[in-house]
């Protein structure tokens, strides 16, 4: 079992039973009391859980701001939410790549919008994806050179995870990553719902020059369950053109440049 499978399955055992005590992790896991001492470290330092003697429980989330208890969904559910902001996000993002560039693209519906958008505009560029959706989409793609990651097939995504998926970036050298994201705020940086989606994403955030953040307005100032990184780590934020002044102001404040589309009578944040 991967560790970020353990850590789903804790995750699971403590919203059944409000607590988890290490000889039952040991027995569900089958594996050492080490093994399962060295995930509860792992899990409370990324704000998962708190670690009591012999065992731990969940976090208290519900005083942190902009917490939203979002229940997982699939790929293919997540593809037709704020379908017209994520196009949007896309044909805006392309103006900031450049022709023979390499970019990676993460599993995400925005990512794959941008793929698509990708698609239309270049005839030379190389593409670097976990995303078995971005592979499809690219793959008669003239000019563009594909580098699929492998790994774990979840099916649900249509994407490679795990740790095997980012052995890869180690020989990569990346111009731009295209990160998307279920949550973006200047507290608690970039989180997702699920632990094992953070693993490729923190791979090729490190085998880029830069990361550019593709989130629609309802992402912006929200917190999900597992943080990924801080905000620092962050070069850039594009999203669509209904994010409100009072969403793209903390960002700047805190250094991060934000992008959003100009719409009718809007003289915002439009790129030059």
């Amino acid at each position: 079992m991967l560790a970020e499978q353990r850590y789903q399955k804790i995750i699971s055992l403590m919203q059944t039973d409000g607590s988890v005590r290490v000889a039952d992790l040991k027995k569900k896991m089958g594996v050492s009391p080490e093994t399962v001492r060295r995930d509860l470290e792992n899990m409370e330092a990324l704000g998962l859980i708190r670690r009591t003697r012999g065992g731990a429980f969940l976090a208290d989330r519900e005083n942190m701001p902009g917490e939203q208890n979002i229940q997982y969904q699939n790929f293919s559910a997540r593809e037709r939410e704020n379908l017209e902001s994520k196009v949007e996000i896309a044909e805006f993002a392309v103006r900031f790549i450049k022709e023979g560039q390499s970019i990676a693209l993460d599993s995400g519906t925005t990512s794959y919008e941008l793929a698509r958008a990708i698609k239309r505009t270049f005839r030379s560029l190389t593409v670097v994806t976990n995303s078995i959706a971005i592979l499809n989409e690219l793959a008669d793609a003239k000019g563009i050179t594909l580098i699929a990651t492998g790994g774990v097939y979840r099916p649900e995504e249509l994407a490679f995870v795990s740790d095997i998926a980012g052995m890869i970036f180690s020989k990569l050298s990346i111009n731009l990553f295209f990160l998307t994201t279920c949550g973006i705020s200047v507290d608690r940086g970039i989180t997702y719902q699920r632990m094992d989606e953070i693993i490729v994403q923190e791979k090729m955030m490190e085998a880029s020059d830069q990361t550019i953040v593709i989130a629609d307005s309802t992402k912006l100032g929200v917190n999900s369950l597992v943080k990924m990184c801080d905000i620092d780590r962050v070069g850039m934020i594009i999203t669509d053109s209904e994010a409100a002044k009072e969403q793209i102001q903390p960002f700047e404040q805190a250094g991060i440049r934000v992008e959003k589309p100009e719409k009718q009578g809007d003289k915002g944040h439009g790129a030059k």
